[in-house]
């Protein structure tokens, strides 16, 4: 996209002395175009769209959501770090909030572009998780820069492009340009995340080193790290990274009959919920997986094992002893179905697990929400719903930045998609999309 440079200058020069304090603006109010607020779930959706308020679940100072808060008595503590994908759905909300007429969003969105350009990064790419100290990102114990947190953000960042492509808002205009050079600084951090052996990526950097496992998987919440590195560095040509990465990743499903009903659902390492449907946040996977029916397949056997056992569907998320579990349902886990490995089991939900399932079929979901808060009440705070629940009503004090990020953007996912969408399109990449997910299929069959 050519950019007029004169407007550019006046727009970088307006953010810069906008940004001089820690925080320009005080967002005392979110709230997102009513086409997104389900009829009977608007106060629900407002209450965990409230986290992302200023005093509730974002530090003042970094102006990025703490990644824990512990919530007693209608009072939090906070846990002082944060994390790389919860900052991601955090601007894709604030995208939303300005659409709906927040000029203070618009603000907010460059003080966190700001936050993410002086934060520490390794070739390019960001650390997980980062200490939140002095007003300041710091990396986190082990210097960790995985590849799936920094894809998330890049198509996080490709939304919030995306959303301003065709405004002529020189500050709209200067946000794309910060995005592009943020995302173009990341390469040589892709590139040494290229295993040329091995056809794939690897995980990530820990302390300078190669962490030894590789994104193999589609039913992972890394696979848009697998898409993205191929996308951002076509322009390289024989030094590009393959479409391969995407491609050659594995996908399974297993066939179960229940009541009387066929079943073939998409198998997801641990059997959690989210990390099927997370990038659904940023693409419309509904259109783009050849046979997306064996997610919906997941999500009507998760819902059937959610009702029969009162609690939430099940997916990572706090304990209710306020720990922190790779929750599944076994019989929905590769590890357990095909290798016979023991996981975390599914004895508690979480309610951003049941939020997802909005994206696969949004009458189900609202209706298992509602029916969720009827049966615990107290699931509700002021700072959102406490993260999880058991078969016996035992919750969790914790509410999670990262889950009330997917709670909340599952309802704004249709206007997300779009945006991701016209940025990649813009850029030349979105053929290269489509072309790759056509790989997305059950490889049971080969």
């Amino acid at each position: 996209m050519n950019l007029k440079i004169k407007s550019l200058a006046g727009a970088t020069l307006m953010a810069v002395s906008v940004l001089a304090n820690a925080s320009a603006v005080t967002l005392d109010k979110l709230e997102v175009r009513d086409q997104f607020y389900p009829a009977d779930f608007r106060e629900e959706l407002q209450t965990n769209l409230n986290f992302f308020l200023d005093g509730k679940g974002v530090d003042a100072d970094t102006l990025v959501p703490y990644d824990t808060i512990w919530v007693k008595d209608n009072k939090a503590e906070y846990a002082y770090y944060t994390n790389t994908t919860e900052i991601a759905l955090y601007l894709n909300i604030l995208v939303e909030a300005e659409k709906a007429g927040n000029q203070k969003a618009l603000t907010r969105i460059q003080e966190v572009l700001t936050t993410l350009e002086e934060a520490p990064k390794f070739k390019g790419l960001f650390y997980w998780p980062y200490d939140i100290k002095g007003g300041e990102l710091k990396p986190g114990k082990g210097e960790i820069a995985p590849a799936v947190d920094n894809g998330n953000l890049a198509f996080s960042l490709a939304a919030v492009a995306g959303a301003y492509l065709n405004s002529t808002d020189p500050v709209k205009q200067s946000i794309i340009s910060r995005i592009d050079q943020m995302l173009k600084a990341q390469i040589p951090g892709w590139l040494s995340l290229y295993d040329k052996d091995r056809g794939l990526l690897w995980g990530g950097w820990q302390n300078g080193e190669l962490i030894e496992y590789h994104v193999d998987r589609k039913a992972n919440e890394s696979r848009l790290a697998a898409l993205w590195a191929p996308l951002i560095t076509k322009h390289l040509g024989a030094e590009a990274i393959p479409a391969s990465v995407f491609n050659d990743m594995e996908t399974y499903t297993v066939s179960y009959r229940l009541d009387g009903k066929n079943y073939t659902p998409i198998l997801t390492w641990d059997g959690a919920y989210f990390q099927a449907l997370l990038p659904a946040i940023w693409l419309n996977e509904k259109e783009l997986v050849p046979d997306y029916s064996m997610f919906e397949d997941t999500t009507q056997l998760q819902r059937i094992y959610s009702k029969r056992n009162n609690m939430p569907m099940v997916s990572s998320s706090a304990t209710v002893n306020d720990e922190y579990r790779p929750f599944g349902i076994p019989h929905l886990s590769e590890a357990w179905v095909r290798y016979d490995d023991k996981i975390a089991g599914g004895s508690t939900g979480t309610p951003h697990a049941t939020a997802l399932s909005y994206m696969v079929d949004p009458e189900g979901a609202v209706k298992s929400l509602k029916s969720i808060k009827a049966l615990y009440p107290a699931i509700e705070t002021s700072y959102g719903w406490y993260d999880a629940v058991d078969s016996k009503g035992r919750m969790s004090t914790k509410i999670l930045s990262l889950d009330q990020g997917m709670f909340v953007g599952a309802f704004l996912a249709e206007s997300i998609n779009a945006d991701v969408e016209r940025y990649l399109r813009a850029r030349g990449y979105w053929d290269d999309v489509k072309s790759m997910y056509l790989s997305f299929k059950d490889d049971r069959a080969k």
